[in-house]
């Protein structure tokens, strides 16, 4: 840190005075380059985080149909005509008299049918896939190395002051006036994406 005090730079004589041979004293720099100011300035600078977010491409999540082939058996019972020839001896009128039209060629005839498998395949509707898409929060850690400039006052020969520094160099509206806490480096600083997080 540099000495405001003792640095050349700030001396009002510096500029005026390098490069010329002859001496002057404290007392008439004190007297004649001085006179009528009460008061220096010494501006300290700080560091502060200035967080916001965007929008970035993460992934996708894609849904792809494709055909497969599966073989089914299944068992399917049918039914079917079946014929039973049974042989009845007459007995009574019947034995002893034959029909009218006996000894001629005569055929009889039962038509049977039967139970038979028609497949047949056909495209039905299954199943739908949907996708949706929703939003979760999670939290981030931020962190970063904050600079902050510091103003320490040394006090040489007789000298009486009444400031608002503490001892160890702090101002003591620091924290009043809203600029950097040093237990939360993050507060204090601008809201870049007007969300009302600093």
């Amino acid at each position: 840190m540099r000495d405001g005090i003792n640095d050349p730079s700030l001396d009002p004589t510096h500029d005026r005075l390098a490069g010329s041979d002859r001496t002057v004293s404290d007392r008439e720099l004190t007297d004649r380059d001085l006179t009528g100011r009460t008061e220096e300035r010494l501006t300290l600078n700080e560091e502060q985080l200035a967080i916001g977010k965007r929008q970035q491409e993460a992934g996708e999540v894609e849904v792809q149909k494709r055909v497969e082939t599966q073989h089914v058996s299944e068992q399917v019972p049918l039914t079917r005509d079946e014929v039973t020839v049974e042989r009845r001896p007459l007995s009574g009128t019947e034995a002893m008299h034959a029909a009218p039209d006996a000894f001629r060629e005569e055929s009889i005839s039962v038509p049977l049918s039967r139970e038979e498998v028609v497949a047949e395949k056909r495209a039905v509707g299954a199943e739908e896939i949907v996708l949706h898409k929703h939003q979760v929060q999670e939290s981030q850690t931020v962190e970063a190395d904050l600079r902050r400039e510091r103003a320490e006052v040394r006090e040489v020969g007789d000298v009486h002051r009444t400031d608002g520094l503490h001892a160890d160099g702090t101002d003591r509206d620091t924290l009043d006036r809203g600029t950097l806490d040093r237990d939360n480096p993050l507060r204090g600083g601008r809201d870049l994406d007007g969300d009302g997080v600093r």
